[in-house]
């Protein structure tokens, strides 16, 4: 099956039948075509392509988050290109600016494929059994393991930490939504003390229900201080496209390691 992508990202497939953009000269033979698309701003752009695709193949079709599609058992390497696993999808949160519990629905396992980067919504919701029939695939990779889905630090519990203790570690991240949020951040430094801080990683959503660069900035600097390196996510409606561009010069420095660390997390 071919997939076509509005455009290339680090986790696009790069096998000899994904591709980005129009057909191109050389093509493979008919068979069904699947333009994937993730990001509602891209949907124009996923018209013109079924359009270009459809004058060579037969059976071209558009889906992919944007379009709200909840997501079947996953597939390595058909969407996301090979290394990344997804083992459950949904929510049981209803965070007003998450777009995941509207598409995908309530959390829900999903039969366990290999990989070493976890982009699971929700890993800790997951049932015990799941998580650690995780962990038990995670040990037979030959890469250190990247939690990148985000984990909810609201449900790490020491039975985790034991887990994370078993594999290789390249980077734990954790998520920061919301200002009260931190007092999370602050309880599990104690448990993730052993990890040093380039292991340690908080997304930290910025600039939504109104607050400013200064605010964010103190929050920020605080998540640095616990001992977790942030790297901050502006909100952006539905359908913006663009970064609010008084924002592009802070974003540009919260979310480069090197950059937080050599000012110490300041400005």
């Amino acid at each position: 099956m071919i997939r076509v992508f509005p455009r290339k990202t680090k986790w696009t497939p790069n096998d000899e039948l994904a591709f980005v953009g129009d057909p191109p000269l050389f093509r493979p033979p008919d068979q069904a075509v699947r333009i994937s698309v993730t990001f509602t701003w891209d949907l124009f752009r996923a018209k013109m392509l079924h359009q270009a695709w459809n004058d060579y193949y037969s059976d071209v079709k558009v889906g992919g988050p944007a379009l709200g599609d909840p997501g079947g058992e996953f597939e390595p390497g058909r969407f996301i290109k090979e290394g990344i696993t997804i083992t459950s999808r949904g929510c049981n949160n209803k965070c007003s600016w998450c777009l995941v519990p509207k598409r995908e629905g309530k959390l829900r396992e999903l039969k366990i494929k290999p990989g070493y980067i976890i982009e699971d919504n929700n890993l800790l919701q997951c049932s015990r059994k799941h998580i650690e029939a995780v962990f038990e695939m995670l040990k037979e990779q030959n890469e250190p393991i990247n939690f990148a889905g985000g984990l909810d630090a609201r449900l790490l519990k020491e039975w985790h930490i034991k887990l994370f203790d078993t594999i290789k570690i390249n980077q734990i991240w954790f998520s920061c939504d919301l200002p009260h949020h931190i007092q999370y951040i602050y309880k599990i430094a104690p448990m993730l003390s052993h990890y040093p801080l380039n292991k340690k990683r908080c997304y930290v959503l910025v600039g939504y229900n109104g607050e400013n660069q200064e605010q964010a900035e103190l929050r920020l600097n605080d998540i640095f201080n616990i001992g977790f390196l942030p790297f901050a996510q502006h909100y952006r409606a539905i359908n913006d496209k663009h970064t609010d561009p008084r924002w592009a010069k802070f974003l540009k420095k919260w979310c480069r390691p090197a950059a937080i660390k050599a000012k110490g997390g300041k400005s």
